[in-house]
């Protein structure tokens, strides 16, 4: 089973289980579509890639919609903060409930994680042959890095670039601070380490 449809396979028997059974997060049917939705169109771009000048007015919008959606998938690794609605506390014995939703949840996490390596490989082998392909990837990784800030902090989403843009890049410049940019900074640095990690370094050496 090629990496594309292990990764459908598991974003539906996910979604599946969060319809079925009773989960305190089933805000990740949301999340979870909206990181597989990245991964989806990461697939679509080298077919989007312009070979001519008539081609690059939709490959641009093509790059910009993908740019705009790929924070929502280092966005499901924050969601880990819901974890703090169960006390798991481990000396009344064990609590069923407390850990069926913390295996729905970390699945979820670990989920996302899988879908953005697949999705940095993506942009990788098209950049590959690019001069200036690590400042590119390093441009994306810092991009993804404020989108999660923008989206968990100020609560906009991908879409109010377009219908708040003015109110969106207002906050967005107020907000940031000493405490903002170490977010940012450590949400990169998890992205390289896991760009690191998952890799295969034999055929996407930086």
């Amino acid at each position: 089973m090629d990496e594309r449809a292990k990764a459908r396979l598991c974003f539906f028997a996910y979604i599946l289980m969060l319809i079925i059974f009773d989960t305190a997060y089933s805000f990740m049917i949301l999340n979870m579509f909206l990181a597989f939705a990245a991964l989806e169109l990461a697939f679509l771009l080298p077919l989007f890639k312009a070979k001519s000048k008539r081609e690059i007015p939709v490959s641009a919008a093509f790059y910009i919609v993908f740019i705009l959606l790929s924070p929502n998938v280092l966005y499901v690794i924050t969601d880990l903060i819901h974890l703090k609605i169960f006390e798991f506390n481990f000396k009344k014995g064990l609590i069923v409930e407390e850990w069926w939703n913390f295996f729905v949840l970390i699945s979820g996490v670990v989920l996302a994680i899988y879908y953005y390596i697949l999705m940095l490989k993506q942009i990788h082998s098209l950049i590959l042959h690019i001069k200036w392909s690590k400042t590119i990837l390093l441009a994306f990784i810092i991009l993804c890095s404020i989108g999660v800030y923008i989206g968990r902090f100020l609560r906009f989403h991908s879409i109010h670039l377009f219908t708040e843009p003015f109110s969106l890049v207002s906050q967005v410049l107020s907000s940031i601070n000493g405490d903002s940019l170490l977010f940012i900074g450590w949400m990169s640095m998890l992205q390289f380490i896991m760009w690191w990690l998952f890799s295969d370094s034999r055929r996407n050496s930086l």
